[in-house]
């Protein structure tokens, strides 16, 4: 719920203290971000720079379904071969820094879903949306990936940021237990967080990297 500011005369003490709050908000998203992009190089599993890609994904035709235009999300994609398109069913997920304080929330809302029952391969894909409106573009991607980091801190996680069709890649592979996750977070034209998230069971990864490596190389803006 929002909270209309009212027009009013503060007392100059309270007045005084709202903007060193401000002041102390603003600190600590600098912070984050500084932080957030150290931990792409050092934290949480391996690292690395901005590169090519080339390893993280490919496009052959033969391993994709059918193409995905969104026009609302500025995107176009193919899901991975044999991948079916389901009734979103996922909930909205909510990632927080702080669960008390809703400001602090990032929301993930899943547009697409698609299953292969062979392989139990899921890909979801929507917006991730923020409360807090004063964190502005790459303070609010960063922000938003420092807090993946520090969610999957104690999992197998590695990271990766390459550059494929003009957008701006990272990639989080995450281990746990018999699943594999790659999440893949970029900014659409508009400066909308976009994630992709494919899951797959550990023993069927190398089956059916080759067409998710492909589905990586189809995203493209609209």
């Amino acid at each position: 719920m929002r909270i209309k500011k009212r027009v009013c005369n503060f007392k100059p003490v309270r007045y005084e203290m709202n903007l060193f709050g401000r002041h102390l908000k603003l600190l600590i998203i600098s912070s984050i971000t500084i932080l957030t992009a150290l931990s792409i190089f050092i934290s949480c599993g391996k690292g690395s720079g901005i590169g090519d890609g080339s390893e993280y994904f490919s496009f052959d035709r033969s391993n994709l379904g059918i193409e995905i235009v969104d026009q609302e999300m500025g995107i176009k994609f193919y899901p991975p071969k044999e991948w079916e398109l389901r009734q979103t069913s996922i909930s909205r997920k909510i990632e927080s820094r702080d669960s008390s304080n809703p400001a602090d929330q990032f929301i993930y809302h899943p547009t697409y879903v698609f299953f292969n029952n062979s392989t139990g391969g899921l890909l979801s894909v929507g917006r991730v949306t923020a409360d807090d409106t004063t964190l502005t573009g790459s303070a609010r991607i960063n922000f938003y990936k420092g807090l993946l980091n520090t969610k999957h801190k104690n999992d197998n996680l590695s990271t990766a940021n390459f550059v494929h069709s003009k957008l701006y890649f990272s990639r989080f592979k995450i281990q746990k237990q018999n699943l594999v996750s790659y999440k893949l977070i970029f900014e659409n034209k508009r400066g909308e967080i976009i994630e992709f998230d494919y899951t797959i069971p550990q023993d069927n990864l190398e089956s059916a990297d080759p067409s998710i490596k492909s589905s990586i190389g189809s995203i493209r803006p609209e």
